[in-house]
């Protein structure tokens, strides 16, 4: 006999012997049993690290009677949906979680136990909520989420059979999310300025409570956000038609570049000063889409120590819109581009928000004006024209100078924009200018106002009491 023939009898008489070995089937009881969980039937019922009380104690009869002895068939004691009820009596809030209306208990609770705490069917960590709530985008995920949510503790935020509040929330927004930021809240305190949704307690107006793709948990990216609360007030409307948008909401901060968002010591939750804020940006110098390039306003101001009533106190936004504007440089009002501008006190607009109209109008000047010879207004002269009247601009610094009443070093002229030098010098009752376009010219005014010439001119709810 080959040795191939041999091997494949051994092999045969083998598998017969291990046949017989073999345990026989087991057969379902036709009698009593006096427990259904034994080393033969219903091993996998026991198993659990967590049982259910009647399992632990073998009362199988508390949920399940015989219907057939025969068959080896039962039925639960009571209805499905009542069962859990029968022992288990749960507190009734307003807000009840759908399996627990159903009387589901079973979607997420083994009824004889589990490897799980209160023999839940999975993690209360990880997989049990992800089954049904997946689909609204509440997965669990390691890369972006609140906490509760990268580390998959529903729980934290929400209670599991029923809530007296909205997505059975154990406490209201507010006292949720500090629960866990307590830090924000004492900053909120100490700074006395707050955002109204942080007021009123609606933190996820602006947060989504488990993830998304935007920083900050943010439910939209800014400036969206911000103009889903902000359209009312006109400032989504003004940047997306103005024809000048602030180049800061063009960044990827936008509206958190200047503001804060929970809250601040400024007005405006501004994260600073307006000024100070202002030259984070604009202290260096910055080049325009247009091609034009903006001074470094830090030095300016440094070198030019005579600065601008609103410099002085710390103010841009009387002159400039800090969003969006229709007008050159974002100002707020009508100003005049051109050195020479027909007047029109509609195209002064800017200036006048502050400076009365008789400054330039006034036929006697004495009160008016500390710009005058005797009592002919200077201004008048220079700038109330029909066809060639100058700018501001032509004589006067808009930020700051080194002069006295702001006055420039070099006026710009023509379409080359020269630079020409005024030469002003001050004199103890008026003052002289000699630019190119003209010999040197005197103004005196007769008198020893020249103290009081500066604030001349200023509408009286301007001037210091």
């Amino acid at each position: 006999m080959c040795s191939r023939m041999v091997c494949c009898v051994l092999l045969s008489v083998t598998a017969g012997v291990r046949a017989m070995q073999a345990e026989p089937p087991v057969e379902r009881p036709t009698g009593p049993v006096v427990s259904c969980a034994t080393a033969e039937c219903h091993t996998k019922v026991m198993s659990g690290r967590f049982l259910h009380g009647p399992t632990a104690q073998k009362q199988c009869a508390s949920c399940h009677v015989v219907d057939d002895v025969a068959k080896h068939t039962f039925r639960l004691v009571v209805p499905k949906n009542e069962l859990c009820g029968y022992c288990h009596s749960l507190t009734q809030r307003t807000v009840v979680h759908k399996p627990v209306t159903d009387g589901e208990c079973v979607k997420c609770h083994d009824p004889h136990g589990s490897d799980y705490p209160r023999h839940l069917l999975g993690d209360p960590s990880g997989s049990l909520c992800i089954p049904c709530h997946k689909p609204k985008g509440h997965g669990r995920t390691q890369q972006t989420g609140t906490r509760p949510v990268r580390e998959g503790k529903c729980n934290m935020c929400h209670l599991p059979h029923s809530s007296w509040l909205p997505k059975l929330l154990p406490a209201d927004q507010q006292q949720l999310c500090l629960s866990c930021h307590q830090n924000l809240w004492a900053r909120i305190e100490l700074l006395g300025r707050s955002h109204a949704p942080v007021q009123d307690g609606r933190c996820l107006d602006c947060h989504d409570a488990h993830k998304n793709g935007n920083p900050r948990q943010l439910r939209q990216r800014v400036p969206q956000l911000c103009f889903s609360c902000h359209e009312h007030d006109g400032i989504r409307r003004l940047v997306e038609t103005a024809a000048v948008v602030h180049g800061a909401l063009a960044t990827e901060e936008s509206c958190i570049a200047c503001h804060v968002g929970h809250a601040g010591m400024q007005p405006g939750l501004l994260a600073a000063s307006e000024r100070d804020l202002c030259l984070s940006c604009h202290g260096e110098r910055l080049n325009t889409e247009d091609g034009r390039v903006l001074p470094d306003m830090a030095l300016l101001l440094k070198e030019n120590p005579r600065h601008h009533g609103p410099i002085r106190e710390d103010k841009c936004c009387p002159c400039h819109d800090p969003h969006a504007s229709s007008r050159a440089n974002l100002l707020t009002e009508e100003y005049p581009q051109l050195f020479y501008s027909p007047f029109d006190t509609a195209t002064y607009a800017l200036c006048f928000e502050c400076h009365v109209e008789r400054l330039v109008l006034a036929e006697d000047a004495i009160g008016a004006t500390g710009f005058r010879d005797k009592d002919r207004n200077m201004h008048a002269i220079h700038v109330s024209k029909d066809r060639r009247g100058r700018n501001c601009l032509a004589c006067h610094e808009v930020h700051a100078s080194v002069h006295p009443f702001y006055i420039r070093d070099t006026v710009p002229f023509g379409p080359q924009a020269w630079e020409i030098e005024i030469n002003y010098t001050r004199l103890p009752t008026g003052g002289q200018c000699s630019p190119a376009c003209h010999e040197a010219k005197v103004y005196d005014r007769g008198d020893r106002e020249m103290a009081k010439a500066p604030r001349a001119g200023l509408k009286p709810e301007l001037l210091d009491p």
